[in-house]
């Protein structure tokens, strides 16, 4: 329990530093005395500030995969699960400026994947779309969404991901069944395709 404790301290903390401050001003002994404990304590937990973002991504990618809805929209699906984001713009974008942004790319992506991928696995089940299509189909969205919301914090978050998705949702509503649909008239597709 207070390894638990500790390790959400440090993560709350570090998160509340980086809305303020770009990653290059933080230090372990300014986190560490904000969270009322030595730096071995913070070392303990993490062995780098590295190891400690690829946590924080890490948890809330679980908390993504945990909250799918099936009967939610993907436009509700996605900004629902991108509200880690939405929430800490400040801290994502000082995250993204500095040497993990690569970090920050992988954690959106997966975080589209998962989306779009129960998403599109769900609305397959009344068709008898092929598996490679379906997930073609998911891939494809995963990978515009991805793109859109990294090139929304790569643009300083001027414009607003919610209501771009919900007008996205809109130009685009039916397509993703649409597609699905289509799959099952097209001929067998026997080329090997590994999405990573």
């Amino acid at each position: 329990m207070t390894n638990n404790y500790t390790k959400d301290l440090i993560q709350k903390e570090f998160m509340t530093l980086l809305d303020k401050k770009t990653l290059d001003n933080i230090t372990v002994t300014e986190l560490a005395k904000k969270c009322n404990i030595e730096r071995k304590t913070f070392y303990y937990h993490y062995e780098n500030l590295e190891q400690l973002i690829k946590e924080i991504f890490e948890s809330e990618l679980e908390i993504v995969i945990e909250e799918f809805n099936e009967n939610l929209s993907w436009e509700d699906s996605f900004i629902l699960a991108a509200k880690f984001i939405l929430n800490n713009d400040n801290a994502i974008r000082h995250i993204y400026n500095s040497a993990y942004k690569s970090d920050v790319e992988k954690y959106v992506f997966n975080m589209a994947g998962e989306v779009m991928s129960k998403y599109v696995n769900h609305l397959s089940l009344d068709t008898r779309a092929k598996d490679i299509d379906i997930s073609l189909i998911s891939y494809f969205y995963q990978c515009a969404l991805s793109s859109a919301l990294i090139q929304w914090i790569a643009t300083n978050m001027k414009a607003d991901p919610v209501l771009i998705t919900n007008r996205l949702g809109k130009l685009m509503d039916g397509n993703i069944l649409w597609s699905l649909k289509r799959s099952e008239s097209l001929k067998t597709f026997t080329q090997n395709i590994k999405f990573e």
